[in-house]
């Protein structure tokens, strides 16, 4: 048989669990086999062999026989005779017995699988919604006073009755004068109608056609005196030509009891500037005095220049016109004593002289 320049016969397959003993004995046995050629040499073509050259040492099962670069090994009678390759299919690598058995293949690593965190987030879920509920009174305490924005200050006390009533009533409050400056008399008057009707004391303006007015700013206005009821004490004057004037309300019948708190407003001894205030209460209904019947006491201090005044009570609700006080002597001692026409008997005179006012009750 011929053999084919640059390749090596093969031999039977290797059995390698066999082998590897026997391989061992014969490595300590045999000598080291003899180098290989370099493929990159120049090849001899390999001569002929002739029947009585035998390789020296027959391989073993385990071991594939170092051919020579003369020699080819004779073929087996159970080895298959292999047929010359093609010219044009590439030359089969040659395996090395120094080289190691090639590792077996390994399996790629299956994808990792992402863990199943669905039924966590469904268990966290839950316990947040229990966890919510059971403190949610707690936690939406906490949240209302930690975000609450800070208290607004505590409102200004609102005023009294009484000062709210001295503040209603007091810009219908006048001060009159009449007759002569040095020789004339002084009080107070008080407007009831808005077109500049005003009532007072008949005695302030006895005899007098026309009257001084004064308001609270100081403005001066000149009144006629339209009516007036000496007995009853009770005149009727108006300011032609006045529109808008605040006014004071005046109480219907019944309108006023004992011990209730009520302010006398007035032009106290004719001084400049706003009205004087008092306080004090009622003291009796009904009384009469030497000169007038059914009238109303209070202890409410009236001076000279305080009738045609107003008593008001807490409602701002003018209760009597002041008329007088009654005032001590060497031998009688009086103190706070005073009185006021009721308001609803004011009504009545001012209505028969041919003013209609309307009352709070």
């Amino acid at each position: 048989m011929t053999a084919v320049e640059g390749e090596r016969a093969v031999g039977p397959p290797i059995n390698d669990e066999a082998a590897v003993p026997a391989q061992r004995e014969q490595e300590k046995e045999s000598p080291a086999p003899p180098e290989q050629p370099d493929p990159t040499s120049e090849t001899v073509p390999p001569s002929s062999p002739s029947d009585d050259e035998q390789p020296s040492s027959s391989p073993s099962d385990d071991q594939e026989p170092s051919p020579s670069d003369d020699e080819e090994p004779p073929p087996s009678d159970h080895e298959p005779v292999p047929s010359p390759p093609d010219d044009d299919a590439a030359p089969p690598a040659a395996h090395d017995p120094d080289d190691p058995a090639p590792p077996p293949p390994v399996d790629p690593p299956a994808p990792a699988v992402p863990p199943r965190r669905r039924g966590r987030l469904v268990v966290g879920a839950l316990l947040l919604g229990v966890l919510l509920t059971a403190g949610g009174g707690a936690v939406g305490a906490w949240a209302a006073l930690a975000f609450r924005p800070p208290a607004a200050p505590p409102p200004a006390p609102a005023p009294t009755g009484l000062i709210a009533a001295v503040d209603a009533v007091t810009p219908a409050v006048l001060r009159i004068q009449s007759g002569a400056p040095d020789t004339g008399a002084a009080g107070t008057a008080l407007v009831v109608t808005p077109t500049g009707d005003v009532v007072t004391n008949e005695h302030l303006v006895h005899g007098e056609s026309t009257a001084t007015l004064i308001g609270p700013d100081g403005r001066n206005s000149t009144a006629r005196v339209i009516a007036s009821d000496e007995q009853a004490d009770v005149a009727w004057l108006r300011i032609d030509g006045a529109q808008g004037l605040p006014v004071a309300r005046l109480a219907g019948p019944a309108a006023v009891r004992p011990g209730e708190d009520v302010v006398a407003i007035g032009n106290a001894l004719n001084l400049d500037g706003a009205p004087s205030i008092t306080s004090g209460i009622v003291s009796a209904v009904g009384r009469s005095t030497a000169s007038l019947t059914d009238v109303i006491q209070t202890d409410a201090a009236i001076s000279s220049g305080s009738s045609g005044g107003a008593l008001v009570d807490r409602s701002g609700t003018v209760v009597g016109i002041t008329t007088e006080a009654l005032v001590g002597d060497p031998s009688v001692s009086v103190e706070d004593i005073a009185f006021a026409i009721p308001a609803d008997r004011v009504v009545a005179v001012l209505r028969g002289m041919g003013l209609d006012i309307p009352t709070t009750g």
